[in-house]
């Protein structure tokens, strides 16, 4: 495999705006942007893009401003990033599960001056905008159904402000320009990180090389034609929601650098059957994932009966995962569907450390998380001193982030320079093992502390995952008078068996210690998992608490 290095840029500016801008001028009639029927081209996706930027600019939107984004995975969100960084203004992810007091607190946290967002949010904006007198300018995309409510007063239809605007001028612009990716979920309340454009498009490059496993002398926008005139331009389909860093700044954004073309899925929650019919219509060749969460519904639909010759797979050259774990049996039967694929398992965090990566081909030995560690992956004590192989400790790297907007208190926790470099340490247990590969915990605040013993979720998961007729697990903590917790599992059961909680516990025993055993059981109909991918705790714990099938263990 060819050593993986970040392309030679020479003189090319490393920001996205510009970047792209020269590559539509080179490749305008190739497509960019696919959506169901829809299609546009480079050229398109950079004049719309520009005229939304002018629009922006005629609103007092400019540099250093806020422009929020509230879509479902369609071509107009890679328009409003872009329009956005034309002009130098700051985009900014916001989870389309958010309403009231949590859509609220976001928007003021970017201090938001333009909101973009779907006609089917509309109910949710109407009830906190007199609460953001800030915003300058609301967008709805996609507009009042026939016979449906009106547009909200005072917001523009994002067609009519196209149409409506003439195209920003190109400016110049800095690498130091930023864009704001929010992360919640187990973190706590939302942070945005604060992501540079020009380490964000080194990054883009890096993958646009590991997804080609080749790299090249040629500079981005010469590689982008190159690979247009040869007909092997990079299709990518982010089957997560762009709202998350990996269908967006994981698969999406090499994948546009690279001057190819991203397809989004039309369907708001995931459909696996959609997503293998639509590899096969646009030939994609990169499949960006969130681990088990979404490969078991992939395994389901080829497995079900149907012979694989309904879909048309031949054209899936990686597909990638990060975000959640990503089962060693699970990648081992979908390689089983895919020979020709490689299966890409990223290990990182939104705060933009890397932490490693596992690359697995049909007749390699697979790992569930376990991974080589990525360059400059240290694992720090609580001191930040750096611990030997073998400790357990917190997992920090280089990243291209500089901190948490408008909160500097967690940014000096988690952001640190050594040696003139950018650091951070986002809150992941790990250790690095003797061979210098890197082992994933779980987060810290995930640990249970059960009669004074520390249990690692994850290390119970993977066991529990390799029982048959488990298709997938969550274990989590639960107070206990007595123990102040106790280990307990959700599990999900498989078409191949029907395990009891006896069975469950017994093939926990036979590789764990007898403190990491799972004391309750409950079986679930489906694990709970937010859009991204990742465990829904709060449904988890409702569920643990209220279940009537969990079998008390002694």
């Amino acid at each position: 495999m060819a050593t993986m290095t970040a392309t030679p840029v020479g003189r090319e500016p490393l920001h996205f705006a510009t970047l792209w801008e020269a590559i539509a001028d080179r490749i305008p009639a190739a497509p960019a942007l696919t959506h169901g029927a829809r299609t546009i081209t480079w050229g398109a996706f950079e004049e719309r893009a520009a005229r939304l930027a002018g629009a922006l600019r005629a609103y007092g939107v400019g540099p250093g401003s806020t422009v929020a984004c509230y879509l479902f995975n369609c071509p107009e969100y890679f328009e409003t990033f872009l329009a956005a960084l034309k002009i130098r203004a700051v985009p900014a992810n916001v989870n389309y599960r958010y309403g009231g007091g949590e859509l609220r607190a976001l928007l003021e946290n970017c201090d938001a001056a333009a909101l973009f967002f779907d006609s089917a949010l509309r109910d949710r904006v109407e009830s906190i905008r007199p609460e953001l007198p800030g915003l300058r300018l609301l967008v709805e995309v996609g507009g009042a159904e026939p016979g449906g409510a009106a547009p909200l007063p005072g917001t523009c239809g994002y067609e009519e402000l196209i149409a409506s605007s003439g195209p920003a001028a190109r400016i110049g612009r800095s690498e130091q320009d930023v864009f704001l990716s929010y992360t919640g979920g187990t973190t706590g309340l939302p942070k945005g990180v604060r992501y540079a454009i020009g380490r964000g498009v080194l990054n883009a490059l890096s993958s646009r090389e590991r997804f080609r496993d080749s790299s090249t002398e040629l500079g981005i926008v010469d590689y982008a034609a190159q690979q247009d005139r040869e007909g092997t331009r990079m299709i990518a389909i982010p089957a997560s929601p762009l709202m998350h860093s990996t269908g967006f700044t994981f698969a999406s954004l090499p994948a546009l650098t690279a001057g190819g073309q991203v397809t989004t899925l039309e369907s708001r929650s995931f459909d696996a059957h959609e997503l293998l019919t639509t590899v096969g219509a646009v030939g994609a060749q990169l499949v960006a994932i969130v681990g088990d969460a979404f490969a078991l519904p992939l395994l389901r639909a080829l497995d079900g009966g149907a012979p694989a010759s309904r879909y048309d797979l031949s054209s899936v050259r990686t597909i990638c995962s990060a975000g959640t774990a990503w089962s060693a049996q699970v990648k081992q039967r979908l390689l089983g569907h895919l020979p020709r694929a490689t299966l890409l398992d990223v290990c990182g965090s939104t705060e933009g450390v890397t932490y490693g990566f596992r690359r697995v081909q049909r007749g390699d030995a697979a790992f569930t998380a376990n991974f080589d560690a990525a360059p400059g992956l240290v694992v720090l004590g609580p001191d930040r001193r750096e611990l030997p192989r073998g400790e357990i400790g917190l997992l920090a790297g280089p990243t291209p982030a500089s901190g948490y907007y408008k909160d500097p208190q967690r940014s000096a926790a988690a952001y640190f320079i050594v040696d003139g470099e950018q650091f951070a340490v986002p809150g992941d247990l790990g250790r690095i093992e003797p061979d210098g590969t890197v082992t994933l915990i779980g987060r810290g605040t995930s640990v249970i502390n059960t009669g004074g013993e520390k249990v690692y979720p994850a290390e119970v998961e993977e066991v529990l995952s390799e029982l048959s007729g488990v298709e997938e697990c969550l274990v989590m903590g639960v107070p206990d008078e007595r123990f102040g917790q106790i280990v307990a599992a959700l599990v999900q059961r498989g078409r191949d068996g029907e395990p009891d909680a006896g069975a469950v516990v017994a093939a926990a025993r036979q590789s764990l210690a007898g403190y990491k055993v799972p004391r309750l059981v409950v079986f679930v109909d489906q694990v709970p998992r937010a859009p991204n991918g990742k465990p829904d705790y709060p449904a988890a714990r409702a569920l643990l608490a209220r279940s009537p099938t969990g079998t008390d263990l002694p």
